[in-house]
């Protein structure tokens, strides 16, 4: 077949020197995303597809010792997370990469050691995520969750290479880490970053690393592969000198014929994500997910607000699936948001007599706070049914790309398939609860009754 042995590209023979391999029968394909892999033979079950020594891997100890101080000062700021200086650090490094070389050889004690990766890596022409979205493109999202979720992430990522120019002291530098080599070097971590629970088995304190050459391999979610951490045996560059203990290598647990594409699989992530942070999509994802959220109201009451953090409803981000059931915390956090101050006693003596957290507290407050609460959901589930549906079709333009047009179409529909599928649950719930109440010998008013009837058909 065609392509190129990945093992004898730039990058494989680089890794190959360094204590890294290749299996020989893989075969990179440049495409429209930038690189592929396939199987130049048939690969048995239980072959090594690709393996990275640790002491290759990009990680923020390795970034740092590489980085001298006058580029990199040992005191970030202070108004910082202390968890993004790790990404600050390993973009910085990745960007230095991109620098002409008359640039990087005056800095002194720098040490790029990366460049044949840095050179295979895609290059932004290739990048299809939000970032790189036209200002039309970037339209075709409006009313999801990713229209503001990537403004977000511009502006985050923006502010850190506004902090990271303005203490760089070499003039030059400065002047060539631009914002579009920011972007390309935070969007190839996004998109190719594992995490170093794989070096050092600490998923408490775990910190972005890139693994040279094992990235290569494109996602399908059902790829049966092993992601092999070998923390124990000595590696050996081609020159028989030892490069350190551990490597991390992918194991094949699936036959791949001759000619097939050969996958990794990142887990389970839906389209929101997949969109955001690496580009692509996936038809008809069974991970995709609904974000919903609440908000405190302003006049929330003292006693309700204790009565918020005693049962430690710290989250108020909800994930619907594509089922459309609908989270239990989300339940019980409008529940309690809707209460009467009488309710908020009855919840409190309930935790008095030993109830157990939000899901014994919050199961069931009341039938009118129960009616409240489905009234307000179905308003919300409404309200984002037709932001998901409305002015999509009007934004047209010649700076908008057939596949990127293709890709959001395919995000907006599974979306949508989430939402009706929540309001049809919305609706079994309502239908319950009346039932329930019936039979309960409980009277509501036939206009408060009319109305939620009303609104579960409109939906």
């Amino acid at each position: 077949m065609t392509g190129t042995s990945c093992a004898t590209t730039p990058l494989g023979t680089w890794l190959a020197a360094l204590g890294g391999s290749y299996h020989p029968a893989l075969k990179a394909r440049p495409d429209l995303f930038g690189t592929s892999v396939y199987a130049g033979e048939t690969l048995e079950k239980g072959c090594k597809a690709v393996c990275c020594p640790f002491s290759l891997a990009i990680t923020p100890k390795q970034a740092r010792r590489c980085i001298p101080d006058t580029l990199s000062p040992s005191s970030p700021s202070s108004s910082r997370p202390k968890r993004l200086p790790d990404h600050e650090i390993m973009t910085l490094y990745l960007c230095l990469h991109l620098l002409p070389k008359s640039v990087v050889d005056q800095v002194p004690d720098l040490d790029l050691q990366h460049q044949p990766y840095v050179d295979f890596l895609p290059k932004s022409e290739a990048m299809r995520t939000p970032l790189y979205f036209t200002p039309a493109e970037r339209e075709l999202l409006r009313g999801t969750n990713l229209y503001g979720a990537a403004q977000e992430r511009e502006d985050d990522w923006k502010a850190e290479w506004r902090e990271v120019t303005s203490w760089v002291t070499d003039e030059e530098v400065r002047r060539e880490l631009t914002w579009e080599r920011w972007l390309w070097a935070c969007t190839i971590l996004s998109s190719r970053a594992f995490s170093s629970d794989l070096i050092d088995g600490d998923k408490d304190n775990s910190t972005p690393v890139l693994f040279p050459g094992v990235d290569l391999l494109n996602h399908r979610p059902d790829a049966r592969v092993t992601w092999f951490s070998d923390m124990d045996t000595e590696n050996e560059r081609a020159d028989g000198r030892a490069v350190g203990k551990g490597s991390l290598t992918i194991v094949l647990d699936e036959e791949i014929p001759a000619g097939a594409q050969v996958y990794n699989t990142y887990g389970a992530k839906a389209n929101e994500e997949l969109l955001l942070g690496y580009g692509f999509v996936l038809p008809s994802n069974r991970a995709d997910f609904l974000t919903l959220k609440l908000s405190m109201p302003p006049n929330a009451s003292p006693s309700l607000l204790s009565l918020w953090d005693t049962l430690k409803l710290t989250d108020t981000r909800h994930y619907v699936p594509r089922s459309g059931v609908l989270p239990d915390e989300l339940l019980a956090q409008m529940r309690l948001l809707l209460a009467q101050p009488g309710e908020v006693e009855d919840i409190q003596e309930r935790l008095r007599k030993g109830a157990s957290g939000w899901s014994e507290a919050l199961d069931f407050v009341s039938w009118e706070n129960e009616l409240d609460m489905l009234d307000m959901l179905g308003a919300m589930l409404d309200s984002k049914a037709q932001a998901l549906t409305a002015g999509v079709e009007a934004v047209t333009g010649d700076d908008i790309r057939t596949e990127i047009s293709g890709m959001v179409g395919i995000y907006r529909r599974g979306q949508v398939d989430v939402i009706q599928a929540a309001i049809e649950y919305h609706e079994q719930l309502f239908d319950e609860t009346r039932r329930k109440a019936e039979e309960a010998g409980i009277p509501f008013d036939e206009d408060d009754m009319e109305n939620l009837d009303d609104e579960d058909e409109d939906h």
